[in-house]
C-alpha cells in the first residue's frame, strides 16, 4: 500500500509491547507478536493503516490495513474484508498491490500489503486536473497491465477508480481494494440496497443490477480516462441518482469539446471503452492497451458525432413514489397488527 515517503526507524533487536485486544495501535507496540507498529499512515471512514516492521522478515517494512472497531462485527464489512484478502493474497504482478500472507490465527481483523512510496492517481489529478495526452496514454498502458492480468486469472474488479490506482515514485503503478471485486470461484457476496461500486465510475450494466464482465472494468477504465484527459468526469452530477441516469439513457461530451488538444484517435479509443452497449465497448482490456501503445493504429469511426444526450432525470416523479411508499408504511403495519391480533382472537 502506497503512503508517502516516511522515513523507517531501525530498532535493532527491541520489540515493544503487545496491542491489547480491540485497542487501537500504538506506535512501538507488536500485533499478534509478527509486526511492529512504526507509525499511523491514514485513517479512512472504516480503516487505519499503520506502517510496521514484519519481525519475520528483518527489515521488510509492510502496511497494517485494519478495520474500525465498529466494522469488525458488521458482516457485510467482515465478508469485504475477508473477500480483499482471499483474492488479493493470489495475486502476483507487477501492477497489482502484493498482499503478506498471514499464516497465523489473528487476534483482529487485518490486511497486511507491501508498502510503497507515491501518491494515488485520485492525488494527481487534483494536483494536474489535466494530463498531458502522452501521460495518459503511458500510465494507461500501467493500468491495463494490471487488469488484463485480473481478467486473465477470472477475477473482475468492479471498483476501478483514482483513489484506488497507486502511481509510485519509481514510475510503476499498483491496483488497490479487492473488496468488491468478483472471482469466478469465489462465493458471491449480496449487497443490499445497491449494486457495490462508485456511481461516478460504475458501468450502465451494473446500474441496471447486472454482475458484468471483463468489459465493465473496461468503462469504469474509460472514465479514469475521459477524467485525466478532460479533467472532468463523463457524467458530473450533484445527485448520484442523476449521474446514474445519465449514463444509462445517453453519451458523454466528446472529449475535444473540453480540450481540443487530445487527438481524434485518442478520443475515439476514450468513446470506445465508454460505450453504453457492453458489445460496443473493446472486446478485451489487451485490446484496449494495444490501442493505448498505438493510437496511430486506431480506426476512426466519427463516435464523437453519434453520441446522443441523455434523457432528463425525473426528479419530481421520484420524490412522489418516495412519499407514496412512506405513506403506505403505517397503513402496512396496521394491516400486520390487526392480522396478529385476529389470529390470537382465532386460537383463544
Amino acid at each position: 500500500m502506497i503512503l508517502g515517503a516516511h522515513p523507517v526507524v531501525e530498532t535493532g533487536d527491541q520489540v515493544g509491547e503487545r496491542v491489547s485486544p480491540g485497542a487501537e495501535p500504538r506506535p512501538g507496540q507488536r500485533l499478534d507478536d509478527r509486526f511492529l507498529i512504526r507509525e499511523l499512515i491514514s485513517r479512512g471512514g472504516m480503516a487505519t493503516v499503520y506502517q510496521a516492521q514484519d519481525l519475520e522478515h528483518p527489515g521488510q517494512i509492510v502496511a497494517v490495513k485494519i478495520p474500525h472497531r465498529e466494522y469488525e462485527f458488521s458482516p457485510a464489512y467482515f465478508a469485504r474484508f475477508q473477500r480483499e484478502e482471499e483474492i488479493g493474497i493470489t495475486l502476483r504482478h507487477p501492477a497489482v498491490l502484493r498482499f503478506v500472507a498471514v499464516n497465523r490465527p489473528k487476534s483482529r481483523p487485518y490486511l497486511v500489503t507491501e508498502f510503497l512510496r507515491g501518491t494515488t492517481l485520485l492525488e494527481l489529478m487534483h494536483t494536474l486536473r489535466i494530463f498531458p495526452e502522452k501521460d495518459v496514454l503511458a500510465i494507461g498502458s500501467l493500468i491495463c497491465s494490471g487488469v488484463q492480468y485480473l481478467h486473465e486469472q477470472g477475477i473482475l474488479h468492479r471498483d476501478l477508480k483514482p483513489e484506488n490506482i497507486m502511481v509510485c515514485f519509481d514510475g510503476t503503478i499498483r491496483l488497490m481494494d479487492f473488496g468488491i471485486a468478483h472471482a469466478e470461484e469465489s462465493r458471491r457476496i449480496t449487497f443490499i440496497g445497491a449494486a457495490p461500486g462508485t456511481p461516478e465510475y460504475m458501468a450502465p450494466e451494473r446500474v441496471h443490477g447486472k454482475r458484468g464482465d471483463d468489459r465493465t472494468d473496461i468503462y469504469s477504465l474509460g472514465v479514469i480516462l475521459y477524467e485525466m484527459l478532460t479533467g472532468k468526469l463523463p457524467f458530473p452530477a450533484e445527485d448520484p441518482w442523476e449521474s446514474l441516469n445519465a449514463r444509462v439513457t445517453g453519451d458523454p461530451l466528446a472529449l475535444r469539446q473540453w480540450n481540443a488538444k487530445i487527438s481524434p484517435a485518442v478520443e475515439e479509443l476514450v468513446l470506445h471503452a465508454l460505450e453504453r452497449d457492453p458489445a460496443a465497448r473493446h472486446p478485451s482490456v489487451a485490446a484496449l492497451r494495444a490501442e493505448l501503445e498505438q493510437p496511430g493504429r486506431v480506426a476512426l469511426t466519427g463516435r464523437c458525432h453519434r453520441l446522443q444526450a441523455s434523457t432528463p432525470w425525473k426528479r419530481r416523479w421520484r420524490q412522489v413514489k418516495v412519499a407514496a411508499l412512506w405513506c403506505l408504511v403505517p397503513i402496512l403495519v396496521q394491516v400486520l397488527l390487526f392480522l396478529l391480533m385476529w389470529q390470537r382472537l382465532a386460537k383463544k
